[in-house]
């Protein structure tokens, strides 16, 4: 199978697709699972960002390299059990060396995010069909997407439920416990997926206005 070619010119305007205009998580709705499950903290929310970067990149370049030569049906163990074993050593380095604590609110979501659909989609797709430089920079966009997200959904429900950002106190009184709840994490979602719609729409209707004019 041919892979795609995707010239040096066009590969920033890959990075603010799959990060921006058609990012991963608001348009796509792929990866949503730990934003509305675990993203309660921002604390929390970079650690799964940069776990799923961590995941993502050499899957990404592995699958861009050999996928091509892997027989369709087993493609997703493949890439599965890699997602698995590069999460394996995460969990490690974040219960060791950054904190206790997040791992032991992490443990649960960290083990799931191996058949987490941005490898499936983003892995397992697009990079198997795609020069290894196409794939990084997809990958690197679609994990800079999905941090965005889930890093200002997580700080949003922190802020509301705890009244703290990064754990450091904010010094207003006001509480919105049902904040920390998957619900409030849909409603988030939606708001900003319908904005990120209608900025994605403005060009259009600025142009459509511009000719009415003329």
């Amino acid at each position: 199978m041919s892979k795609k070619s995707t010239g040096v010119w066009k590969l920033p305007a890959l990075f603010l697709e799959t990060c921006l205009t058609k990012n991963i998580v608001l348009v796509q709705a792929i990866g949503l699972c730990p934003i509305i499950g675990a993203a309660t903290t921002l604390k929390y929310s970079v650690v799964l960002a940069l776990c799923t970067a961590a995941v993502l990149l050499p899957t990404s370049l592995f699958m861009s390299l050999v996928g091509d030569r892997i027989p369709a049906w087993l493609r997703p163990p493949v890439y599965t059990v890699g997602a698995s074993l590069l999460l394996l050593g995460a969990a490690y380095i974040v219960d060791q060396f950054i904190s206790h604590e997040i791992y032991a609110y992490l443990y649960l979501f960290l083990p799931l995010m191996a058949v987490n659909t941005i490898f499936t989609y983003r892995a397992g797709g697009f990079s198997v069909s795609n020069r290894p430089a196409a794939a990084l920079v997809d990958a690197f966009g679609s994990s800079c997407g999905f941090a965005l997200v889930i890093c200002l959904t997580g700080a949003l429900r922190e802020m509301a439920a705890y009244g703290t950002l990064w754990d450091k106190p904010l010094g207003f009184s006001f509480r919105f416990p049902a904040a920390a709840t998957p619900f409030v994490a849909f409603l988030l979602l939606g708001f900003m997926a319908a904005l990120l719609q209608w900025v994605n729409s403005l060009p259009g209707r600025l142009r459509a206005r511009k000719e009415d004019d003329v």
